[in-house]
């Protein structure tokens, strides 16, 4: 992380270095998204931008965008922006722009890498200056980032981004951003972000660089469903360690804890829904409120509310059935991540090779690849 933050700042140190002024703006952005079946999601983003000390309006936007996952790294994206920016004249001029975008991610020390290749065409550029021949047509982007979650739902996420504008006219221009971004998750709907922008352009005849704060509220919508629930899928149960449907004494219980609480079981092409069993290899019941089980680390999924796993028993969920999860498991490669109210997470990797299988889990983590038995915790894979 710490390294990671050196090299952007280094980089940024270079591209500064001719700038002839400095301007200080404000962006504040409105953005809304929604994840559609498995792999697909849209979004909508609407920002407004500030310069010359936050005195004149410079230019608004609206992002259009569709992204599909191709795996749990990669993500393809196309994304549509209509721009209104002032001219000199204090008129507003319109212009669209098109962009393709390959987003990757991978795990780091504490935290995660993540990086995005963007190409932008504009279909009818602005102009500099009134009059003047359309720039910065196409334009190549790269940004580099790492996010780490400082406390619960607190995430700092410091990137570099650099562009190489107007490639088409032979001589491109070059330019940096360095954003350190604080994003607080305030529930699985509503995020808040708050960032410190230093963009700054220094391969063209009039080099300069700009201070920014930027404020974005983001509203991610319930997953869309575009089926509705099939009703022969059970509901998510609570099974003891003997295999038996169980329901707690009318009293309160300790919350579990991330040492005790494991995936046991997953089957991707389950009967009659992919199921995942969580197991409590403690020596008392305890209480799964807080704890949240998802296939995507950026998203929440399945919030548990009061929760009651007996000692060596078990929760058993099927997809979409209700009180379970809505995501899908895929049987070629997927995460399945633990996380609970303290912000730990555990996570466990599926593979399978036969889909009439399951993968077991033992508490260490080890798996193996077993005959469906949902709601049954075997006992040498209970015990640590």
């Amino acid at each position: 992380m710490r390294k990671a933050l050196i090299f952007m700042v280094f980089l940024v140190g270079l591209g500064t270095v001719q700038a002839q002024y400095t301007d200080a703006g404000a962006w504040v952005g409105v953005s809304v998204d929604q994840k559609v079946a498995k792999d697909w999601s849209w979004s909508l983003k609407w920002e407004n931008r500030w310069a010359m000390g936050g005195t004149r309006h410079d230019r608004g936007f609206m992002n259009a965008g569709v992204a599909y996952r191709l795996n749990k790294m990669w993500r393809v994206g196309a994304q549509h922006r209509w721009i209104e920016k002032q001219r000199v004249g204090g008129f507003y001029e319109s212009a669209r722009r098109f962009a393709f975008r390959l987003d990757g991610k991978a795990k780091g020390e504490s935290g995660g890498w993540k990086w995005r290749l963007m190409t932008t065409k504009a279909w009818n550029p602005s102009h500099n200056n009134e009059g003047a021949v359309p720039t910065e047509d196409l334009v190549q982007r790269f940004r580099l980032g790492y996010s780490k979650e400082l406390i619960d739902r607190l995430t700092l996420v410091p990137t570099y981004e650099f562009f190489a504008k107007d490639i088409e006219s032979g001589s491109a221009a070059w330019s940096g951003r360095l954003q350190v971004q604080l994003r607080w998750e305030m529930n699985q709907h509503l995020r808040f972000s708050t960032a410190y922008v230093w963009s700054d352009e220094w391969h063209t005849n009039d080099p300069w660089s700009e201070h920014v704060l930027r404020f974005n509220i983001n509203w991610r919508l319930s997953d869309f469903k575009a089926r509705k629930r099939n009703k022969s899928v059970p509901p998510s149960r609570v099974y003891s360690a003997q295999g038996q449907r169980w329901s707690p004494r009318r009293q309160n219980f300790g919350q579990c804890t991330a040492e005790q609480v494991y995936v046991s079981e997953v089957h991707p092409k389950g009967k009659p829904a992919d199921f995942i069993e969580l197991c409590n290899a403690g020596s008392s019941p305890c209480d799964l409120s807080g704890f949240s089980l998802t296939d995507d680390s950026n998203q929440e999924g399945l919030v548990f509310g009061k929760t009651i796993l007996p000692p060596g028993g078990c929760w058993l969920g099927y997809e979409g059935g209700k009180g379970s999860f809505s995501f899908g498991i895929s049987a070629k490669a997927e995460t399945i991540y633990l996380k609970n109210a303290s912000g730990q997470v555990r996570f466990w990797e599926v593979m399978l090779e036969d889909d009439k299988t399951s993968i077991s889990f033992d508490f260490a983590g080890n798996s193996r690849f077993s005959a469906p038995s949902p709601g049954r915790v075997e006992a040498k894979d209970a015990m640590d």
